[in-house]
This record gives C-alpha cells, structure tokens and sequence, in this order.
C-alpha cells in the first residue's frame, strides 16, 4: 500500500513516526514494526511467507529502535532544513544533530551494518559483539593504567 500526501492510511494505523505494517492475506496487520527495521521486517515477511500468508508473525509487535541506521542516514533530512533544522535539534537535544552528521561522514563504513535489507548472519554479528566487548575492554585496561601511573607518580 502507498499512502496519499496527508498520511491518511498512517493515520488509521496509528500516525506513529516511521512505522510498518505487515498486513497478512486477510487484511489483518501480521506484524506491526513500531521503528521501520528492514531486516527485522525481511525477518517477518520470510514468517508470514512461510504460514501460507496468514496469522501473526515475531511476536506481532517490534518496538525496539534501531538507531544506527538514523545515524548513518539522517543527515540527510537535516541537511535539507540546515542550519535552523540542525540547530534547533541540538539545542533540543544534544547530540541528535551531530550524531548524524558525523554518522554521514562516516557512511562508507557504517552502510555495510546499519542499512541492510537482510539481517546480519549470526557469526557475524556474533563476532562483532566480540569485537565490541574486546575494544571497551582493552579501553578500560587503558584508562586503568593510565589512573595507576598518575597514581604512582610517574
């Protein structure tokens, strides 16, 4: 379904910001993703497929943000109302304008993760929070001995 300029079928279903709706071959909603995650609804979509088009899917309800991708892509939206846009955010909410910003610069990197169709493969993101856990780990190691060598005097 594509909805018109004002939001009409958006409103019906709620006029949350960035939802989707999986409307099963009933018309019922199968699956309803409060924060628009492509991979989380290619998740659903492979489910409803494979139940023969019918029922609710994952639980029917995903509520949890996927902020990577917002910051990996929302510059986008801010630049078009720049500065007033990105300023009135910031002041707002620190950190919301520039978090984007410096996500777009580092967009090469972070697309391949934060804007897939299709979720990771399990040994990949599997690796990646080894990864993530070795890098805070070594940091805190760091921050640590940097404390005992102003501690110790040298």
């Amino acid at each position: 379904m594509v909805d018109d300029l004002q939001g009409t079928a958006h409103q019906v279903y709620g006029g949350l910001a960035d939802p989707t709706y999986l409307i099963d071959a009933d018309g019922r909603v199968s699956f309803y993703n409060m924060w628009t995650h492509a991979p989380t609804l290619h998740e659903a979509i492979e489910e409803l497929l494979n139940q023969g088009g019918r029922g609710v899917v994952k639980g029917g309800t995903h509520r949890m943000p996927h902020l990577l991708a917002t910051i990996t892509d929302g510059w986008k939206g801010l630049r078009r109302g720049f500065p007033q846009s990105a300023v009135e955010l910031e002041l707002s909410a620190p950190g919301m304008a520039s978090g984007p910003w410096l996500g777009y610069q580092l967009r090469s990197l972070l697309a391949p993760l934060t804007l897939r169709g299709k979720p990771l493969p399990p040994a990949v993101k599997f690796g990646l929070a080894v990864g993530t856990g070795a890098l805070f780990a070594l940091g805190m190691w760091a921050l640590t001995r940097r404390g005992d060598n102003r501690n110790s005097g040298r």
